[in-house]
């Protein structure tokens, strides 16, 4: 009785946990692969805005610069949270666009109301922020720009239909 109340209290729980799944299956995850199919990025101007305060390493900043502008970067030994606003869904594609040229849960996609996102970013209360142009116009995120520890980096996402840039 002792056993199989012990069991049902513990070994079911665990039973249903991804830790055991993960034990008894014949898939091996591996962290450090990147997503196998990359999100296109959508048309449109974007604003990344990364608090400095939370990025101090240099080197790794300029990757993170690197890749917002664009460019293939090999590793990059940091994960971010990217905030955007639950409003804002070409922000979020673009996000998700990041996300996907990036080694799996290297960044976490975090969805905020706008406002709310934007006063904590006035306390450098957030590590990477991603925002089409209009919601950063409709919501006057320009009083972030002159912020001496935010860091801005407008990106320009291109529409590709047929091989031809639109």
């Amino acid at each position: 009785v002792i056993v199989i109340s012990l069991f049902l209290i513990l070994g079911v729980p665990f039973m249903n946990t991804d830790y055991f799944r993960s034990l008894i299956s014949d898939e091996d995850v591996d962290s450090v692969s990147s997503a196998s199919v990359v999100i296109d990025q959508p048309s449109g101007n974007y604003v990344v805005l990364i608090n400095l305060e939370k990025h101090t390493d240099e080197e790794n900043l300029g990757l993170w610069h690197d890749f917002f502008e664009g460019e293939d970067v090999s590793f990059i030994f940091e994960d971010i949270v990217c905030t955007v606003a639950g409003n804002d869904v070409n922000g979020t594609t673009m996000a998700q666009s990041f996300r996907s040229r990036l080694p799996e849960n290297q960044m976490k996609i975090k969805s905020e109301d706008a406002t709310l996102m934007l006063s904590k970013a006035e306390y450098n209360k957030f590590d990477v922020i991603i925002m089409s142009e209009e919601i950063a116009e409709m919501f006057s995120a320009e009083t972030l720009f002159d912020n001496e520890n935010v860091d801005v980096i407008r990106v320009s996402g291109e529409t590709i239909v047929n091989d031809i840039e639109i």
